[in-house]
């Protein structure tokens, strides 16, 4: 293993010093890399606790190898905008690891970065930005971006995430509030400088409570879906939220594609539309539809009917069992969704469930759905078909258990969170019982297996802390998961009812314990329902939106709420274990 350690080789720089590497000989300084470090250092929830960086843990390890080998480590008590690594040996994946020390012994700030190439006899430049350690990170938002609910936010392959649509204002109604203004803004975010930056144009119409995906033949993000508004009663004895056909406007029958390289909408040329026989228009009109990606590229697209609730009873219509089928752009055809003639049956009507990738084996992907369906079967598998192109389609199969008594529960608006070996992290919903909806319990989180071609088990997790459902449940590397909010509930009389404001309650999991458990050392966010997470390439979390009420977190009356965007990187990805080898973990 080649280790450099000398503090000769690592040169902390300011921006007006020349780039250089001391007293290095020429000949030692082939290959180097220059770091800039960007800091993403104000604290969300407790500004007050921001610390100055009083020493830095670097490390860097060559991935290239069969074996990761260390390519240099030091300490240095130097706080300094950019570092130049010399004697770099020439790489073409080099992953680096930083923290930053305060006042005590314990990390305030932590970086990371991968893919990072070195040539040889050349000065290699890279970004890196520096968050908070085990807290928040504010991400500045565009100017006259509006605070919004029920958007998506999705990992583009490059690292960047791209956050678009959801409801951004309330208005109140005798007895009920409404969600509307659906956004046609799109934003990407950029973890190697922390930028959140405003698409270039806007989408054709805005929609919320819709579902996006990233389609990797065509190198777009497809939206499916979504409403012009969501109602929540103030009657908080039934589930309080749903939509109404009537006033839901035409988006949930129609999708947009955004390509992330010109940072454009791409633009529907059609007068009318959309109109029934446009290419656009999807069989029915869906709200928080589900859509999974298949491995030859395809979209499949489920559900998205009523719910039970105070306003709309448990959806009839026979076509939302009806799945779609989106094919992308190819050469040979323009893309769009394709006419299954009823052969893409699922076996229950299904809203408010959630639909996992399960595998992929011999170029075949698997999903499971889970949920959203008051009677059928609970849980079902699509295997994806070898001829779907053609019109060959897959089909839907109904799951077995492992113990038929272990999990009879029926949630909707839950979290379903892909792990290692096919195990998933059950979470939270409100659960379907005596036709209707009842209040979430701090008891619904469960370990799901599945074994073989379609057996299930589940198994109970203790410790969610708190009943929850519109949450967060992030992964970064398929063995923890972070919980963060949602609604819950309350004690009214001596009565349990729907909760009108989000929690801020944390939980972390971790599969190799199978426990759920509150997180040792890290800061408390901020109450949270309806927002978008998704895992940065740091193992950090990218939080856009959400609201604690939605009189307060949406714009109500004149008041309006800027865009709140965060970065959350917990402890876990470096305990305490950790800190003397900067992070780095064999």
């Amino acid at each position: 293993m080649r280790t450099v350690t000398s503090t000769s080789l690592i040169c902390v720089l300011s921006l007006a010093l020349a780039v250089g590497c001391g007293d290095v000989r020429d000949e030692e300084q082939e290959n180097s890399l220059a770091i800039k470090m960007m800091a993403l250092d104000n604290s969300c929830s407790s500004p007050e606790a921001a610390d100055k960086i009083n020493r830095y843990c670097v490390k860097v390890m060559d991935n290239s190898m069969a074996q990761a080998e260390e390519a240099a480590s030091d300490e240095f008590g130097v706080e300094s905008l950019i570092l130049k690594l010399c004697g770099i040996p020439e790489s073409s994946d080099l992953e680096l690891t930083m923290l930053g020390f305060g006042s005590g012994n314990q990390p305030v700030s932590f970086a990371k970065a991968t893919g990072l190439v070195v040539s040889k006899n050349e000065t290699t430049k890279a970004f890196v930005t520096r968050m908070k350690y085990a807290d928040f990170s504010c991400v500045d938002t565009p100017g006259g971006a509006a605070n919004r609910m029920f958007h998506t936010v999705t990992p583009l392959p490059d690292g960047r995430v791209f956050v678009a649509g959801g409801f951004t204002k309330t208005t109140e109604e005798s007895g009920r509030f409404e969600m509307g203004n659906s956004s046609d803004q799109g934003f990407v975010f950029n973890p190697d400088d922390g930028t959140l930056t405003q698409s270039a144009n806007l989408m054709n119409k805005g929609r919320g409570a819709h579902a996006a995906v990233y389609l990797p033949k065509s190198k777009l993000v497809l939206l499916v879906g979504g409403s012009d508004r969501v109602f929540m009663e103030k009657d908080n004895t039934c589930f309080p939220w749903y939509w109404l056909k009537e006033k839901a406007g035409d988006v949930g029958l129609t999708y947009e594609l955004f390509d992330p390289s010109s940072m454009k909408f791409l633009e529907w040329e059609a007068d009318n539309w959309p109109d029934e026989g446009h290419e656009l228009v999807m069989q029915v009109r869906r709200v928080f539809p589900v859509a999974v990606l298949n491995a030859d590229g395809t979209v499949l697209v489920t559900g998205g009917g009523y719910w039970p609730s105070c306003g709309t009873s448990t959806e009839t219509d026979a076509d939302y069992r009806i799945a779609e089928l989106y094919r992308p752009q190819s050469e040979n055809y323009t893309g769009g969704f394709m006419n299954s003639y009823g052969a893409l049956t699922m076996k229950g009507l299904r809203a408010g469930h959630t639909g996992v990738l399960m595998e992929v084996k011999d170029k075949l992907a698997y999903h499971l759905f889970w949920g959203g369906s008051p009677d059928g079967p609970l849980a079902e598998i699509y295997q994806e078909s070898s001829g779907q192109m053609d019109g060959n389609f897959g089909a839907f199969k109904e799951v077995t258990w492992l113990d038929s008594g272990s999990y009879k529960k029926r949630p909707y608006f839950h979290t379903m969170t892909p792990l290692k070996d096919r195990n998933f992290l059950l979470v939270g919903g409100v659960p379907f019982s005596s036709n209707k909806l009842k209040v979430p319990s701090a008891a619904d989180a469960y370990l799901v297996k599945v074994l073989g071609d379609q057996k299930i088990g589940v198994t109970s997790v203790d410790g969610l802390g708190e009943g929850r459902y519109f949450h967060s449940t992030t992964t970064y590397d398929q063995n923890h998961v972070v919980v963060f909010g949602g609604f819950s509930s309350m004690l009214e009389a001596e009565e349990t009812v729907f909760a009108g404001g989000a929690i801020n309650d944390m939980r972390f999991y971790d599969l190799g314990t199978e426990e759920l458990s509150l997180p040792p050392i890290d800061a408390q966010g901020l109450p949270r329902a309806a927002m978008g997470t998704a895992a940065l390439s740091n193992d950090c979390i990218f939080m856009a939106g959400g609201i604690d009420q939605p009189h307060l977190g949406l714009e109500f009356q004149n008041d309006s709420v800027p865009l709140v965007a965060e970065v959350y990187c917990p402890s876990s990805i470096c305990p305490e274990g950790l800190w003397d080898t900067c992070c780095y973990q064999e």
